[in-house]
């Protein structure tokens, strides 16, 4: 309102102002009544055409607001004009008339345009249009009027004399100031009010993780810090610019309102980025806008991309993993393709990578297993699928139908691959590996059936020695069901106690008397019979029950020992896989603490197989029992081929001579001359050996000629149990060898 009456006052003061200016050399005086009315007029018709432009904030609007404005320039002026009282009459030009109206209403409609400009420089523009407007009329209509003077008029009374016109026009001309600075404090307490709300928007806008536009209709009239980083551009390269500049093909009524959609930004190098968008209406000022939240997608779709990965890759070799071809091999058999219905399954175990992961560390172990990853990868085609199952477990899922020559190609292809040395580190790893082949669908019509049957194969592969393939038979399942069966057996019996422990003595062959006994294992399955250990100490072994089985035996021995004459030993044979344990040692020694039974009668037997694996592992162990009092022997001396560089750095108090040479003696040359020899080494390194076998007394004879220690075999005793033991230990050991 303060502007309105502000403007139409000035529009009103600049007329009358130039009205005082002018001089037509007669009489004048100014109507009191049309005077007021002028400045009535132009404050209703500035007022109206204000409205129109606020109401209609249209292009249209701002033209209708503007002529209005014009029209109101020229009502006022010639209703000021009735309003001048002059000694004469006053004669109109109509043409010029006219073209004064025309020049105010144009001008004023082009001063709203100029006004609401979104450049400042042409908003500033504004204010001088209209200034020209108002001149523009007013020279223009005082052109058109020509004044003849008549002495016969005379100036009305009451007529204002231009003496109080001046003052009134003085006061209106302060009135104006006053308006204006009282509009211009307004203005300015408005602004930075104005101010500081955007500010306080853009603050929040710009500590917002997503991007906020704000549109005016199809328009960006703001965006925040965010969207300026995503983007690339700054918020002043984009101010005006249409959303489509940076969301193609959207306009503001395509973006949803409930729900975030998926969209796509262009940035400044005119790249894609992945958004989610969602707008919201809001008022700015008194009129509707729209903000835009964009959210961008990359980093979320690279972490899902990332968890796709690490859900189906193996994140050691880089190989797909169980979970890929598990999925790869079901959806072989949900195919209806041809080429899908026949394919090859080989399932590969690495030979002796246990060994190297745990002699030279699981490090040395995973990098082995990444370069296996890299050979595997040569080996195949381009559409095999490879796998790391687990473990140093592989699959090779191979395309290409049933072709046997070419299955069995590639099989002989990744033997030949990894049975070649691997150097890492300076160490020069050899292993090799073991393949089961399943060919689907003959060798199952399931994904389990034919994993199953390749893993069958594989146990075949294995068992005959290691380093080789086998394709799947159907005899294979009867004899590994055994093999399973005979497991679950065995793991039961451990729990069930059905083992039990036989004793062989052993005899000094110089004193004829008893020096000890050597524990011997036997288990009695409840309809088995008897198990020989030939057949399950290896499956203990295989499947890890060798630990929980040993201990028992360890336990069991030390506790029947202690009935025994206290200067009798017994001799508990030690596997090469519970060396593999670092615990070893302290499990020995809490077994002695637990059953009383002092270390220094307890003699462990240990073959070469123990020390192939890791030589300072070994010794490190044996050297702790050592320290316990605990006497070392090297069973079946004679049958290994580094055996007496073992000698040289194992610290041994008994070498066991293998019964294979006991049993020629004393007819074999060859044989007679071995254990003769092995019988002068043990005396010349300050070991005791002990005869293993001995059946006759041809044997016993010529043995003890040589100078062997001790006696073990059927000619002493069998076997016999715990109960038995004492008696046996009791009776004349010359009355049982008669």
């Amino acid at each position: 309102m303060t502007g309105v009456i502000g403007t139409s006052s000035a529009i009103w003061a600049t007329h009358f102002i130039a009205m005082l200016a002018f001089e037509p050399g007669m009489a004048t005086g100014f109507a009191i009544g049309q005077t007021c009315a002028s400045l009535l007029i132009a404050i209703l018709l500035v007022g109206l055409g204000a409205g129109v432009v606020v109401v209609r904030p249209s292009v249209s609007g701002r033209i209708a607001g503007g002529g209005i404005i014009g029209l109101a320039i020229s009502a006022m002026h010639y209703t000021g004009m009735g309003a001048y009282d002059v000694q004469g009459t006053l004669h109109w030009d109509r043409t010029t008339v006219a073209l004064s109206v025309v020049v105010g209403v144009t001008l004023g409609s082009l001063s709203m345009l100029l006004a609401f400009n979104l450049r400042p420089a042409v908003r500033h523009l504004a204010p001088l249009v209209l200034l020209l407007a108002v001149c523009g009329t007013h020279f223009l209509g005082m052109s058109a009027v020509t004044i003849v003077f008549d002495p016969r008029v005379e100036i009305p009374g009451g007529s204002m004399d231009t003496t109080v016109l001046s003052i009134l026009t003085a006061n209106v001309a302060l009135l104006i100031v006053g308006l204006s600075l009282a509009a211009l404090r307004l203005w300015r307490l408005n602004r930075l009010r104005y101010e500081a709300e955007n500010q306080r928007l853009r603050d929040l806008a710009d500590i917002a993780v997503e991007g906020l536009m704000i549109c005016d209709g199809d328009t960006i009239s703001g965006i925040n810090h965010s969207l300026e980083r995503v983007l690339g551009l700054s918020r002043k390269a984009l101010l005006g610019a249409p959303l489509q500049r940076v969301l193609p093909g959207l306009s503001v009524d395509d973006i949803p309102k409930n729900q975030e959609a998926d969209a796509v930004l262009r940035d400044v190098d005119d790249h894609d980025v992945p958004v989610r968008v969602i707008a919201q209406s809001i008022v700015i000022k008194a009129k509707p806008h729209t903000v835009v939240a964009v959210r961008d997608q990359r980093e979320r779709l690279r972490a899902e991309a990332e968890m796709h990965r690490l859900a189906h890759q193996d994140a050691l070799t880089g190989l797909a993993n169980r979970r890929q071809f598990n999925e790869a091999l079901a959806a072989r058999y949900a195919s209806r393709r041809s080429e899908d219905a026949a394919f090859a399954l080989l399932i590969l175990d690495l030979d002796r990578f246990k060994v190297v992961n745990d002699t030279l560390g699981h490090g040395m172990g995973d990098a082995l297993l990444q370069r296996v990853a890299q050979r595997l990868l040569r080996a195949v085609r381009g559409d095999d699928l490879v796998a790391r199952l687990g473990g140093d477990e592989f699959a090779i899922l191979k395309a290409g139908g049933t072709d046997l020559a070419g299955i069995q190609a590639v099989a002989e292809r990744v033997i030949d691959i990894l049975a070649r040395p691997f150097l890492i580190d300076g160490h020069i790893l050899n292993i090799g590996t073991s393949i089961g082949i399943a060919v689907a669908p003959g060798d199952g019509r399931t994904p389990e059936q034919v994993m199953g049957n390749a893993d069958l194969a594989l146990y075949g592969a294995k068992e005959d020695g290691r380093g080789r393939y086998r394709m799947f038979e159907e005899s294979m399942n009867a004899r590994i069901q055994a093999r399973r069966a005979l497991e679950l057996d065995l793991r039961r019996a451990i729990s069930r106690q059905e083992f039990t422990l036989l004793y062989q003595p052993q005899l000094s062959a110089r004193s004829g008397t008893y020096d000890g006994a050597e524990a011997l294992i036997r288990w009695h399955h409840p309809e088995r019979g008897v198990v020989s250990p030939v057949d399950f100490i290896p499956l203990a072994e295989e499947t890890g029950l060798i630990g929980p089985l040993g201990e028992w035996v360890l336990r069991t021995a030390c506790t029947d020992a202690l009935t025994w004459p206290e200067h009798l030993t017994v001799a508990v044979n030690l596997s090469p896989v519970q060396f593999r344990d670092v615990r070893l040692a302290t499990t020995i020694r809490g077994i002695l603490a637990e059953t009383g039974f002092p270390g220094s009668r307890l003699e462990v037997e240990i073959t070469e197989g123990s020390l192939l694996q890791d030589e300072q592992r070994t010794l490190a162990i044996l050297r702790e029992l050592r320290t316990l009092g605990i006497r070392i022997s090297m069973d079946d001396f004679g049958t290994g081929y580094s055996s007496l560089s073992y000698l040289r750095r194992f610290p041994f108090d008994k070498i066991k001579i293998d019964q294979s040479f006991v049993r020629q003696t004393p007819d074999d040359k060859d044989s007679a001359a071995i254990v003769r020899a092995i019988t002068m080494l043990g005396a010349s390194l300050g070991m005791k050996t002990t005869a293993e076998g001995v059946e006759t007394d041809a044997q016993s004879q010529f043995i003890a000629g040589e100078g062997c220690d001790q006696l073990q075999g059927y000619l002493i005793s069998r076997p016999i149990p715990a109960d038995r033991i004492a008696a046996l230990f009791s009776a004349s050991p010359l009355a049982l060898t008669a």
